[in-house]
């Protein structure tokens, strides 16, 4: 999307068409109906992320709605898979998303969190550690106890720690409007100086 003078190029909450969005992913998904890495997972990896996110000061919860979404949809199977990661952060690329408005800013770091969360790593960067502690939060789906040695954030590591078991969002229409709210209360640097 071209720079017009006096606009934030940025989507935030009240600007993300989330519907369409996934409406334009829901196609290429290789893993959308999968009891583990489906859409159902997507949606509670955006529901855990909001609730961190509103925890983690610097955070952009639009990002990491974002980052649900894709993170998984080119996963290939429930099994060992790690390049879908970087299928994940090709999908959004392939997407062209800038039309949306997102700025270049927030691309790079859906990009890089879908890439990379497949390793095991930290993030110093507090969206790209929320994306990734949002999803190793749900590894009890697969029987697996999150650790807090594995979160990025303060937030993830409570959690993980107390074994704290999230609330998931019941649709997305829901997801859109805690995005909402979420967005209200921790508003990223970036987003404060506009």
């Amino acid at each position: 999307m071209p720079a017009v003078a006096g606009r934030a190029e940025r989507v935030t909450a009240a600007s993300l068409d989330l519907e369409r969005i996934l409406s334009l992913v829901r196609p290429s998904a290789t893993s959308l109906v999968s009891m583990f890495h489906g859409e159902d997972h997507w949606r509670k990896v955006a529901s855990i992320g909001l609730d961190l996110a509103a925890r983690t000061p610097g955070c952009d919860p639009t990002v990491v709605v974002l980052f649900a979404v894709l993170h998984d949809a080119q996963r290939v199977g429930d099994d060992q898979d790690p390049p879908h990661g970087a299928r994940g952060a090709a999908l959004a690329r392939s997407l062209d998303l800038g039309r949306f408005g997102f700025s270049g800013e927030q691309l790079a770091l859906v990009e890089a969190a879908c890439r990379d969360h497949t390793g095991g790593g930290l993030s110093d960067d507090p969206t790209i550690g929320t994306c990734w502690d949002a999803d190793r939060l749900t590894l009890w789906r697969v029987g697996i106890e999150p650790a807090a040695s594995y979160m990025s954030t303060p937030a993830g590591r409570e959690a993980a720690a107390s074994g704290h078991r999230f609330t998931w969002l019941s649709d997305w229409a829901e997801v859109a409007r805690t995005l909402g709210r979420t967005s209200r209360r921790a508003r990223s640097p970036l987003l404060r100086q506009r």
